[in-house]
């Protein structure tokens, strides 16, 4: 009789245990094995999520794998080729173009990252608004949304960055005015997918019987709606983050993004025109890193794509 107590004293102890924290973190925990198995079974995805996942390595280890100081000159070793010393070479001034490269990169991908999220999360929740709730509401966010694409994203961002430079803002602020400018101009773009989603979502029955049951008008939107459009919104930031760096790269390189000396790989370019005929590695490692990022993110949304629509999946 006392054993049989025991067992249940520690089955009920168990049961205690098992907290709605510890059954989230389960479900948590479910649904991403189910979704790393469906990543394994695209090999776009597979090789796209294997390529981001060494640029964040890289970017994270940066302090540790670089040789040099990217921005201290050696005036004495300029153009110096391949070597063990300076695995790419160095630029015009002296620097090492290995450390550069590195450095360069972590703050390109930091930035990409921050603009995408900033025009996430203003975008999504404008656009979902404005689908669920329609009316005068979606009229007024529409056209607002229509203006701003209207409005040429090179021509946004020149404007806000040569605002940043007439304010003298450097360091910090100058990469928080970028991403402002990125992240803005990204936003429409999300606000209309998001919206389109909406639209569809609207109809459907759950959302019918949620309002039967009384619930707020806004928890519908943000806690039913909104997690069946995170799919194509996710495939769709994903894709961006490779033209974020285009974008950053592009600005850099007509001196319109991070001052010098900073690090970045748009910037090394244009220091490279001069001397590519003589020293051709200077331009080729910064550009053959941007041209890693973007395909890493571009063959990752590819595969993403194949896997959350069905209809892709068919075929």
């Amino acid at each position: 009789m006392e054993r049989q107590l025991r067992s249940v004293r520690r089955h009920d102890t168990a049961a205690a245990d098992v907290t709605p924290w510890k059954i989230r973190m389960r479900r948590v925990s479910a649904v991403s094995r189910e979704g790393l198995e469906e990543l394994s079974k695209s090999r776009t995805a597979t090789l796209g999520g294997i390529m981001i996942v060494f640029l964040f390595v890289v970017a994270l280890l940066t302090p540790v794998l670089a040789t040099h100081d990217p921005i201290k000159p050696d005036y004495r070793d300029r153009l110096a080729p391949i070597s063990s010393e300076h695995y790419f070479g160095t630029d015009k001034f002296g620097r090492d173009i290995y450390s550069r490269v590195l450095y360069g990169g972590q703050r390109t991908i930091a930035i990409s990252v921050a603009a995408v999220a900033f025009g996430l999360a203003i975008g999504i929740p404008f656009g979902i608004l404005s689908g669920y709730f329609g009316g005068r509401v979606d009229a007024v966010g529409m056209r607002f949304v229509d203006g701003l694409l209207a409005f040429p994203g090179l021509l946004l961002y020149l404007l806000i960055v040569t605002l940043s430079r007439e304010w003298k803002l450097e360091g910090f602020w100058n990469d928080a005015i970028l991403v402002f400018a990125l992240g803005f101009a990204f936003m429409p773009e999300v606000a209309r997918l998001a919206r389109g989603a909406a639209l569809v979502e609207a109809r459907k029955e759950y959302v019918e019987a949620s309002h039967v049951i009384g619930e707020h008008r806004f928890s519908v939107a943000m806690r039913q709606i909104l997690p069946n459009c995170v799919s194509p919104l996710i495939v769709n930031a994903t894709v961006r983050l490779g033209y974020m760096i285009l974008i950053i790269a592009a600005l850099s390189f007509l001196g319109l993004g991070t001052p010098p000396p900073t690090p970045d790989w748009g910037a090394d370019l244009n220091v490279a025109r001069d001397h590519m005929e003589q020293h051709p590695m200077i331009a080729i490692f910064p550009g053959l890193a941007i041209c890693f990022s973007v395909l890493a993110f571009n063959l990752f949304g590819d595969g993403l794509r194949d896997i959350l629509d069905p209809r892709t999946a068919e075929r």
